[in-house]
């Protein structure tokens, strides 16, 4: 075990030693900070003044960095993080096999097996990281814009949830549903890395991925899907608003984290099943 850690670390040196793995965290500042700057000023603000205002709760107390750090969450995590997200997951084994490297990585004694688990795992790591830190970061500039306190105006009008919370309970539901939305998001990567199993060029198991979830996305905000939508990864993903809550539906919750955590381990198996048999030496 020692020795597959170490082989784990590596891959993650690898992957956070190249500059395009930080294209994303860049990006999303940029985002971060012109959303927070219409929260303050736009229509954005007026539409949680106007929620507000309808549950007879206080402007002031609510309008809060954590009010503030969950609307960026929910407006940009899904789509801009899921091109960054396939971006580094339909490179990772695509690009080996574009430039050669899998005759020298074999030559290793290490087989296909644990070379895809540990390339599987950095993807899902990579995907936890670029998360967490959307939501870290929203979180410390809504600090820096309100100050540390108030209450928390939990609202995400697509996936109807609305709840208010004091500070510490605040804290408590932003940090847990952010944790739930980070391993929600390992099956876009996963879509990416399977897909890059194939012989395809990089850039295909990308586009394929994005293709994937954005239409999965589409369908799900369609009337016609609704007998249908338990089908949708969409569906299942926007289970994390529900941590949102005071008194979160755990029977959904459990039911839609297992069937992601089975399209995760389908995906793997099947890519795994692909690569192993693949002629890499000619």
């Amino acid at each position: 075990m020692i020795l597959f850690f170490r082989q784990w670390q590596g891959e993650l040196l690898k992957l956070f030693a190249r500059r395009r793995t930080f294209i994303g965290f860049g990006v999303f500042l940029a985002l971060e900070a012109f959303i927070l700057f219409r929260l303050r000023t736009g229509g954005l603000r007026n539409m949680i003044n106007g929620a507000l205002a309808r549950q007879g709760a206080s402007l002031e107390y609510y309008d809060s960095a954590l009010t503030m750090a969950l609307q960026v969450l929910g407006i940009s995590c899904f789509l801009l993080g899921g091109i960054y997200v396939t971006l580094v997951a339909g490179d990772i084994v695509a690009k080996e096999n574009e430039d050669g490297h899998f005759r020298l990585l074999l030559v290793r004694p290490i087989s296909r097996l644990r070379l895809l688990t540990i390339k599987f795992l950095t993807c899902c790591c990579y995907t936890v990281v670029l998360v967490q830190f959307m939501a870290g970061s929203s979180f410390l500039l809504g600090v820096a814009i309100k100050g540390w306190g108030g209450g928390f105006f939990a609202l995400l009008l697509v996936d109807n949830i609305s709840e208010l919370h004091d500070w510490g309970n605040g804290l408590y539901h932003y940090a847990t549903a952010s944790l739930f939305l980070a391993f929600a998001m390992t099956v876009i990567s996963s879509i990416a890395f399977f897909l890059s199993c194939f012989s395809i060029k990089p850039a295909a198991a990308t586009i394929g991925a994005l293709s994937y979830a954005l239409s999965d996305l589409i369908l799900k905000q369609t009337p016609y899907m609704q007998d249908y939508e338990h089908f949708l990864l969409t569906k299942h993903i926007a289970v994390w608003g529900q941590l949102l809550l005071a008194a979160p539906d755990w029977a959904v919750v459990l039911r839609s984290f297992t069937v992601l955590a089975a399209v995760n381990a389908s995906l793997f198996i099947v890519g795994a099943a692909i690569f192993e048999s693949r002629d890499l030496k000619s």
